[in-house]
Order: structure tokens, then sequence, then C-alpha cells
């Protein structure tokens, strides 16, 4: 006598909730069976995994529509630990973009299992923002000042001067400066599915100036000019600067430090 081949059928996470439903309400095995156009073999089988499939949904963050199966994470404990760390960061406003989660899921593995094997790596990092929900959110959004219509005329002029007196890229220089917040967060992190919203935190104005200069061949590079609030920092005691450091009130650039950084570093450095 050939046996009976039993015929395998995965059912998703959310249509299994149903049969355990079905089921509690007074519903044999056969009758369920019937009702889902399933085997009554995977009945069972759900019905025998009870505790275990209403344990996974309790705990899971995403959506579980779609679930099929309820594969475990290679490392639990540590992505656990690293779901706990994300919440509260996400508790306190603090946006966490790919990288952090990546090198806290390292720091984790490594204080967990005392290894450092673990990669943690983009497809890792997908897996795990699938099983826990979390989705990108932009933070807040400035739009970036634009002056191309005061810019065009002088690129005009400039281009015509060039002309004229014949210069090369080599002896077309440029210096624009530039603020570097140093403390400012991301404006985009990753959040827990139920997050409508991403509210961030009062943006610390702590900043630099630095002006690069260089001329249009990139041939020569000046070294950098950052302009800082304090003039004597501690942290500068007995090192070896590989810019020039200024300071200001406010930390802006100003017309005396721009005319001192004109006549003794980019006079000096362009004749040379």
């Amino acid at each position: 006598m050939t046996p009976t081949k039993r015929v395998h059928c995965s059912a998703a996470i959310k249509e299994k909730c149903k049969i355990l439903d079905s089921l509690d309400a007074g519903g044999s095995v056969r009758h369920v069976a019937k009702l889902f156009k399933i085997p009554k073999s995977t009945v069972s089988d759900i019905k025998k995994n009870r505790v275990k499939i209403r344990n996974f949904v309790a705990r899971s963050y995403t959506d579980i529509g779609q679930r099929k199966v309820m594969k475990k994470p290679e490392n639990p404990d540590v992505e656990e630990a690293l779901y706990t760390w994300f919440l509260q960061q996400r508790k306190n406003h603090i946006p966490v973009s790919s990288e952090v989660l990546r090198t806290k899921a390292r720091f984790f593995y490594e204080r967990i299992t005392g290894k450092t094997n673990f990669q943690a790596s983009s497809g890792w990092l997908d897996k795990f923002k699938a099983r826990r929900g979390i989705r990108f959110l932009k933070v807040c959004g400035e739009r970036v000042s634009s002056d191309a219509e005061a810019v065009a005329p002088f690129q005009l002029k400039l281009q015509a001067l060039i002309e004229k007196m014949q210069l090369t890229k080599e002896q077309v220089y440029n210096a624009d400066e530039s603020a570097l917040f140093w403390r400012v967060l991301p404006n985009t992190t990753w959040v827990h599915k139920d997050e409508k919203s991403a509210p961030g935190r009062k943006v610390s104005k702590d900043r630099v100036t630095f002006m690069p200069c260089s001329n249009a061949s990139g041939t020569h590079k000046l070294p950098l000019l950052v302009l800082g609030k304090s003039k004597n920092p501690r942290v500068f005691k007995n090192a070896q600067l590989p810019v020039k450091y200024e300071a200001s009130t406010k930390g802006w650039m100003t017309r005396n430090i721009f005319s001192e950084w004109f006549k003794t570093i980019f006079v000096p450095e362009v004749k040379q």
C-alpha cells in the first residue's frame, strides 16, 4: 500500500491567527481545514504551535499580513539589544541613521558574543528593519538658499577678465567660506512603523567656519582656514594643526581675518 503523501501548505501568519481563532471558537481540525481549504495536517501543525505563534505575533512589530515564516534572527540577543537601544533613541527624538545602526549592532555583537567577526552588512540591516517594522522618515527639511541671479553677472564678468588676461586654470583661484555645524544630528532617521512623524530636537548652533581655497585645475590647494570662537582652545595645546586657525566673536569670517589671510597665507603660497 502506497503511503499517503503529506501536502505542505505555508500559511501567512495572519491566516494562522485566524485558524487559531476558529479552533479556539470550538471548531474541529476537520471543520477548520475545510473552512480554510487547507490540509488537516497543516491545521494540526498550527494547533500544535499555538503558543509559539501567539507569542510571535505579540512580540512582532512588523506587518504580519505578508509574513509566512517565523524565521529567527541568527543572533536574537544582539538584535533584541539593538532594538531596545533604537527605541530609546527614538523616545528621546534622536535621529538614527543606517550607519549608526550597523555600528551599534557590531558593538552589541562584540559585547554579547566576545567575537569581532560580525559585519552587520546592508543585507542584514534590511532584514532587521523588516522584522522590526522600521521605516525611513525625514526629521526636518531646510531649503538651500540660492542667489543665482546675483551670481550670473559676476560669472560673465570673471570669464571676460580671464580671457582678457589670458589666465590659465593654474592661475585662477577660488576661496569660499562655509559653516560646519559640528553638533547637528542627521535630518533623516529610521523610525518604528507606528510613528507618523519624526519630531527632532532643538538644532544645535555650535559651529566653526572653514574656507578652502585652490586653483581651478586642482593642482594647488592652500591650507584650510578654520575659524572658531575660542582664541586658544585647550584641545589645541601642543597640537600640530594641519590647518590655519583663527578666532572671532561668533566664529564667522571678518574683513580683518580675510585680509590677514590674503596677505600672510594666500600671496606667499601663490608666489611659490
